[in-house]
């Protein structure tokens, strides 16, 4: 993930923000904004050549899955497409992840021979004895890291297949470690098997290495061709969202809000102390949603007019963050808008944090906690239209008044479900927010007249706008 794509992106962007235009002015103000980037795929080609992807496999099980962990394992090696370059780990070496595949050297490169051999070694795979400690998910995130040091093509992808007995409570500190050590280097997801596992560190693990956690059968094998599929889609492995603030902005922060909630960290340039790039991964066609949030200092601006505080730039694109400090006796909302679409994304969010806190008070049961935060996830969703909330909390509780938030817990839950849900709801399905509306007039290109943002002719001259 981290070596450099040689091709270009593939992608067009469009990006577009959303602010409430009329600000109270002070020497800190704080202002939010919703950042919409739209990428449209270019070029032939819909997907990328396998050739230009590596994957680990790694398969972290106890002694009771390895005949079916093996069987799945080998149908999705079957499966590989064509030119991928592959290798697989599983069971406990010396204190480390065990090499199974290939038998020498550390890379094979699938084509009909070599996916055949290496499902005929799935059988290799041996899980960790039950007297021996478990490497941990931060060794097999190292194992990994090892690999993938000596495979530099674009795309580089870890799927780690647990039913959760890898990881040890006491290693949180030496995960976040692990994690931090191969941000950048390559991505990952998890595909966790049984209910036995902490959903916790799988989710850390993932939105570190910006993959997805999902649940999976024991027959994995359709989840990890799906995973492949959705790799070759992935047109640019890694792309800077740049925000660059005039020198009155303080600070700057971006959170990327949709398709995965997790805040981004900024880097600035020596020379360049006013621009800030966010690293931003495996981009494909489609909508991302962001918000976005300047501090800026007011004290030496004009009152009643627009000003352009910071730029937002994904490859060619770029839109201005414009807003206008208020003259002292006037409310803001008086005047006009903007900022209608950062109402439903700030629900959303709170809708997700509500819905994955109210899961943690499952494990172990806390009803009156949960029934606080599902109520608010309900509601939220009644709100804004998110039909696949309501399914989720009906897995686990009965909602009594969805409109004004009331849910009740039964006297006992399926903990299967509740982790369940808990990975689905940091990765659910993404919400219909609206098409972004009003901002800052437009003027006409004739008599420079100032035109709203619907208008399709000038009011003075009557050009067509």
């Amino acid at each position: 993930m981290a070596a450099p794509d040689p091709s270009p992106t593939g992608l067009r962007f469009a990006v577009s923000v959303d602010v409430r235009r009329d600000q109270q002015p002070h020497h800190d103000t704080r202002i939010d904004a919703h950042v919409r980037v739209k990428a449209t795929g270019t070029g032939p080609r819909d997907q990328r050549p396998a050739t230009e992807l590596a994957v680990v496999l790694a398969l972290d099980v106890a002694p009771a899955r390895r005949t079916d962990a093996a069987t799945a394992l080998a149908a999705a090696l079957r499966a590989l497409p064509d030119g991928l370059s592959f290798a697989v780990l599983g069971g406990a070496g010396d204190d480390e992840p065990g090499r199974c595949y290939p038998l020498r050297g550390p890379w094979a490169l699938a084509d009909t021979d070599e996916k055949r051999r290496a499902a005929f070694s799935a059988g290799r795979v041996a899980p960790t004895p039950d007297d021996r400690p478990a490497p941990g998910y931060g060794a097999w995130l190292t194992a990994a890291r090892t690999l993938f040091g000596q495979r530099t093509l674009p795309v580089r992808h870890l799927i780690l297949v647990t039913d959760g007995g890898g990881h040890d409570p006491a290693g949180e500190a030496a995960l976040g470690a692990g994690i931090a050590a191969c941000e950048g280097q390559f991505s990952a997801d998890v595909l966790a098997l049984g209910a036995d596992w902490d959903p916790a560190p799988l989710l850390a693990l993932t939105e570190g290495l910006h993959g997805t956690a999902e649940t999976a059968p024991d027959r994995f094998a359709p989840a990890v061709t799906g995973t492949l599929r959705r790799l070759r889609r992935v047109r640019s492995p890694e792309l800077p969202v740049t925000v660059t603030g005039r020198p009155a902005v303080t600070g700057i922060a971006l959170s990327e809000r949709q398709p995965r909630q997790h805040p981004l960290v900024p880097v600035t340039a020596p020379g360049h102390p006013h621009r800030y790039d966010f690293a931003t991964h495996q981009w494909e066609p489609g909508a991302r949603d962001y918000l976005l949030s300047v501090r800026a200092d007011a004290s030496a601006d004009p009152l009643g007019v627009l000003l352009q505080l910071a730029t937002v730039s994904v490859g060619e694109a770029t839109a201005p963050l414009v807003v206008r400090w208020l003259p002292p006796g006037v409310a803001v909302g008086a005047g006009g808008g903007g900022g209608g679409t950062l109402d439903a994304m700030n629900a959303a969010t709170r809708m997700r944090t509500a819905l994955d806190r109210g899961y943690a008070a499952l494990d172990p049961l806390s009803r009156e906690e949960a029934e606080r935060h599902f109520g608010l996830a309900v509601r939220l969703a009644h709100e804004i239209g998110a039909a696949w909330v309501l399914a989720d909390v009906r897995k686990v509780a009965d909602i009594v008044d969805g409109a004004r938030g009331l849910v009740r817990v039964g006297a006992t839950v399926d903990l299967g479900t509740v982790r369940e849900g808990r990975l689905h709801a940091a990765s659910g399905p993404l919400l219909d927010l609206p098409a972004h509306t009003g901002g800052p007039p437009g003027k006409c290109p004739g008599c420079r007249h100032p035109a709203g943002p619907g208008a399709r002719h000038c009011i003075v001259c009557g050009r067509h706008l």
